[in-house]
């Protein structure tokens, strides 16, 4: 089994649920004092941001999916950094190198103490998914459930402290 963070494409294996995850655009006042604070998705890219990027081999360019006020709308963004470790991002942000796009539970002591502002208010990103990854249910042990059942509980209650 596995947490996971985001919408799983392998569907041999079944996902529990847990919560939607809301997500923010940031990025440290440095990096906006010299680029300006976008708008929205559309200066986001106008403008030519740097985009900090999630990234895994094989992966697609890279959009955004951002809330419009017509819809949910995708973005093509780029940057000069890139990283398929999300912590990374976050110290490149807090770093001053561009905007990065995390759930809000993983920046919201940056965002607390200021190191890290939210950009882009205006066309704020999708939430995301956190849940299990696991086995079908023939095929697990039932010491796996319990222990999913347990997990999910406490995190769906210790959660929205985190994204407040």
């Amino acid at each position: 089994m596995a947490l996971f963070l985001g919408t799983p494409e392998d569907s041999t294996l079944k996902i529990r649920k847990i919560a939607d995850v809301p997500r923010i655009l940031c990025a440290a006042p440095d990096y906006i004092a010299r680029r300006g604070n976008p708008r929205d998705g559309k200066a986001l890219v106008a403008e030519g941001h740097d985009c900090l990027n999630l990234r895994f081999p094989g992966a697609p360019e890279l959009r955004w999916t951002l809330q419009t006020p017509s819809g949910p709308e995708r973005f093509q963004v780029s940057g000069p950094f890139e990283s398929d470790d999300g912590d990374v991002l976050t110290d490149w942000a807090l770093a001053g190198h561009g905007i990065v796009l995390k759930p809000v539970f993983e920046v919201a002591g940056h965002l607390g103490s200021g190191a890290l502002v939210p950009v882009a208010t205006d066309t704020p990103p999708l939430p995301v998914q956190l849940g299990f990854l696991y086995a079908h249910r023939r095929l697990q042990d039932p010491k796996t459930r319990l222990f999913i059942d347990f997990m999910a509980a406490r995190i769906a209650d210790q959660l929205p402290r985190y994204v407040e």
